[in-house]
């Protein structure tokens, strides 16, 4: 792996500099050499100027964020480049090739580091330039599309469903006030898991994420297949061990294994569960612009493990809700919107309640689809932050780590990932793999 040899290695590139050494260039070689700013901001953009350089791919990325001092050198390296930027002006100007580079670490630093640090990367580069900005009308419109709080709220959504799923796990089954309140991340529960740890919930919209990436559309044969090798192999685990396979889960897949079924058969009642609500967000910030797409891609999901209409149509309704909040409505227009839709009963009943007036004791937690959707959406509607609704979710107890996945999805999404508390995201097991995941969705 490329990527390997010049971090850990620290070997040459081809015209002798080391990583390290690219922090200490002159301004003179920063501006001539134009064969190591790909190795600095790798992205998933092939180079035309340096042919040689690696294309970033999902796992090489995950490998380089999860790796502290490839993180420090990012950062580092922005501060390098900033400072080259301010020393020189030639920048300044209608298609300088250092507007490519400028596209590039703002794209790299988005995957590989943080929204936030993108988007405080081009806020820097915009004082910079000045009123000569408007001079770089094409490469601006490029920076403002790759800084896009869409982003923000892809990576919410994303990592805010796993957040909920580690602070539910230890007290999933648990009845509503039998439990201390939950504060923080804590260990035990049914599972015997670590602190921020978490559950089937996030495994299955992993395998979701990662076949939409490889695949560019819904695939249902490979999505089957992901699911088969977390239950068997416990890939896209926390833990190395899967846990918390429901039993519909369990009986689809076997129907799978023994022949090839790719849509789940009814069983009366059994399938309206969660279990493909819980995984959804990974639809919504694959397709956001698409509301039909995301409603279709919302059903297919579902049927490969629950033959439900009731699970059908929730995941519809949650979909086109998140996609219309990482579009940028607000939650209220969203859910207005969503209004306009034809909805069977109970959803209409969902969009009816106001939530603000109904107290904790008329909120169920189960496991059942619906129930699920209304308790997330109480917990939202009666929080002004993203750490006040996931508390408020996961304390109902019961099913608490599917209410607090689903409760993650809306409230990451409406509040992005950059206000999810920082201890949240630090104390959450493989964060960083969850995070690029994200950005990957929308490339």
């Amino acid at each position: 792996m490329k990527f390997k040899l010049f971090h850990d290695a620290k070997a040459p590139l081809a015209n002798g500099h080391k990583r390290d050494s690219l922090l200490v260039m002159s301004d003179e070689e920063f501006e001539s050499n134009h064969g190591f700013i790909q190795w600095a901001f790798p992205t998933t953009r092939k180079s035309y100027q340096n042919i040689n350089a690696p294309i970033l791919d999902l796992d090489a990325a995950i490998w380089l964020a999860e790796k502290n001092d490839v993180t420090e050198f990012l950062e580092n390296m922005t501060v390098r480049f900033l400072e080259f930027l301010k020393r020189t002006s030639h920048w300044k100007a209608r298609y300088n090739h250092n507007h490519l580079r400028i596209s590039r670490a703002i794209d790299s630093l988005r995957v590989l580091h943080s929204w936030e640090l993108a988007n405080w990367f081009y806020d820097q580069v915009k004082a910079l330039a000045g009123p000569s900005l408007d001079l770089m009308s094409s490469a601006r419109d490029y920076w403002d599309l790759k800084t896009s709080t869409e982003h923000d709220r892809i990576a919410g959504a994303f990592v805010g469903l796993a957040v909920g799923d580690a602070l539910g796990a230890p007290v999933e089954f648990h009845r509503r006030g039998t439990f201390p309140e939950v504060t923080e991340y804590r260990a035990g529960g049914k599972f015997n898991l670590p602190a921020g740890a978490w559950t089937d919930d996030t495994a299955m919209a992993l395998c979701l994420a990662q076949s939409l990436i490889e695949k560019g559309c819904f695939n249902a044969d490979d999505l089957l297949k992901r699911f088969s090798r977390w239950l068997e192999k416990g890939e896209n685990t926390s833990t190395g061990v899967s846990v918390g396979v429901g039993q519909n889960t369990l009986r689809t897949l076997g129907d799978f294994w023994r022949n090839g079924t790719l849509v789940a058969e009814r069983l009366g009642n059994k399938n309206d569960g969660n279990g493909s609500l819980m995984r959804l967000s990974r639809v919504a910030c694959h397709a956001f612009h698409d509301l039909a797409r995301v409603r279709d891609l919302a059903s297919a999901q579902s049927r490969t493990t629950h033959a439900s209409e009731v699970a059908d149509e929730c995941c519809q309704f949650l979909g086109e809700l998140l996609a219309r909040i990482i579009s940028g409505q607000s939650y209220q227009a969203a859910k207005a919107n969503l209004h306009k839709s034809e909805w069977s009963y109970p959803l209409t009943s969902i969009l009816e309640t106001d939530y603000k007036v109904v107290g904790e004791s008329g909120i169920k937690s189960t496991s059942y689809v619906v129930e699920t959707l209304q308790a997330a959406i109480w917990a939202v509607e009666n929080s002004p932050s993203f750490n006040t609704a996931i508390l408020k979710a996961v304390n109902l107890g019961d099913d608490a780590d599917t209410i607090g996945a689903v409760t993650g999805q809306i409230a990451g999404a409406i509040h992005g990932y950059s206000q999810i508390p920082k201890h949240l995201k630090t104390g959450l097991n493989n964060e960083r793999k969850l995070y690029v995941t994200s950005q990957f969705l929308k490339i």
